[in-house]
């Protein structure tokens, strides 16, 4: 085959790069444990440049982890915020509401360089069915407990949650004539048997 054309053909085919492609895409998503819904109406992203941001509502109901005094689960992609930068977060302003407790909560959360660094980390892995390159950790997880800690994860397709570290949000006062959402009955009947623990999460 001519060089040139050999060439050419490496320039178009992104296989032919030895170099890994640059992280440009990543989310911040939410997460309640099961029974406890959180309604979450505001997600603030700031740059770490400092320069702009991203504003996103999430969703009106977290999605939930396996158990419901742990973090366990994988359910976490479709209840966030999809980001198409190279930029990366700075800090992150979040609202919920804790629909066990009638309580709502809001904090403003520091992203450490730290924590941008594994992001941006490139791993040659694979996983799934289709076995798919996913080399990126670009899932910031915030885990949001009915007490009002958050803890905040790392994570990506082919990686578990990896705990970054925890924070306590402050409750904000909301309007007198604010109406929470009800729990569903399965929900309910677990709160009212179990209540609402402080300091496991």
């Amino acid at each position: 085959m001519n060089k040139y054309l050999l060439i050419t053909l490496c320039l178009l085919v992104s296989s032919c790069s030895t170099e890994p492609q640059q992280l440009d895409e990543w989310r911040v998503s939410t997460m309640a444990p099961k029974y406890y819904s959180a309604y979450v109406d505001i997600l603030l992203i700031t740059g770490e440049k400092k320069q702009g941001g991203w504003r996103g509502m999430v969703t009106k109901y977290t999605k939930f982890s396996k158990h419901p005094n742990s973090w366990e689960g994988r359910e976490r992609y479709s209840s966030g915020y999809s980001i198409q930068s190279t930029e990366l977060p700075g800090l992150l302003y979040i609202r919920w509401h804790s629909l066990a407790n009638k309580k709502t909560y809001n904090k403003t959360i520091k992203v450490s360089e730290d924590i941008r660094n594994k992001m941006r980390e490139y791993h040659d892995i694979r996983c799934g069915y289709y076995d798919l390159l996913l080399p990126y950790k670009n899932n910031i997880l915030l885990g949001l407990a009915p007490d009002g800690m958050i803890s905040v994860f790392l994570n990506g397709g082919c990686f578990d949650n990896e705990l970054q570290f925890k924070v306590q949000a402050v409750e904000y006062k909301v309007v007198d004539d604010f109406v929470y959402p009800e729990l569903s009955e399965e929900a309910q009947a677990y709160v009212d048997e179990h209540g609402v623990p402080t300091g496991i999460w």
